[in-house]
């Protein structure tokens, strides 16, 4: 939703009216919290920083249902992190090495919802951020909000050669995963 603040200038003898549009998400002044409608319109807000005015946001829907993390099964990219902030860069770095062939990152990558083409897959704290901060009801378990099934879900990092990071999202834990195994993909993007 855009929104528009009227910005007022003072010139010596005259005044000068200008209007700023922003697509910040309108009614939250430029703010987002938890569980909001993050600023693509569609995404679901799981992390904040700067007092909302930053974080990251799912997307409402999985991507796919069962896709492989890479196609390069043997080979350590060796660069991918865990850390919040390394999923864009993780989702770079598997698109590279595999050349552009399918793969639960180029499948974030290739997502497009309100236009916004800046989607990737979340690195393996990031998607433990969705589950921590949006997924779990308090008990361990899977809450329903974002739709998230009772599955394993990809990360972007790698854990050793033939291996990558996934989550289960029927109780949370983190376990590491055969690179050419089936998982669910559900993209994020930072704000």
């Amino acid at each position: 939703m855009k929104y528009c603040k009227f910005l007022a200038i003072v010139l010596t003898a005259a005044t000068l009216a200008l209007t700023a549009c922003s697509d910040d998400g309108g009614d939250n002044g430029g703010t987002y919290a938890i569980g909001d409608t993050g600023p693509s319109g569609v995404g679901i807000v799981f992390y904040v920083t700067d007092g909302g005015l930053h974080g990251l946001e799912v997307a409402p829907v999985d991507q796919s249902t069962s896709a492989a993390w890479s196609t390069i099964t043997g080979t350590l990219i060796g660069t991918t992190g865990t850390a919040i902030g390394t999923g864009s860069d993780n989702t770079d770095d598997i698109i590279t090495q595999n050349t552009g062939a399918a793969s639960a990152a180029k499948i974030c990558r290739d997502y497009r919802a309100a236009q916004e083409g800046d989607w990737f897959l979340p690195s393996r704290d990031e998607l433990n951020a969705i589950w921590v901060n949006l997924v779990d009801d308090g008990s361990g378990a899977n809450s329903g909000v974002g739709g998230f099934a009772t599955a394993y879900y990809w990360s972007s990092s790698e854990d050793f050669a033939r291996y990558a990071w996934n989550q289960n999202f029927y109780n949370g834990d983190q376990d590491d995963s055969s690179k050419n195994n089936a998982h669910r993909v559900r993209a994020v993007r930072a704000f």
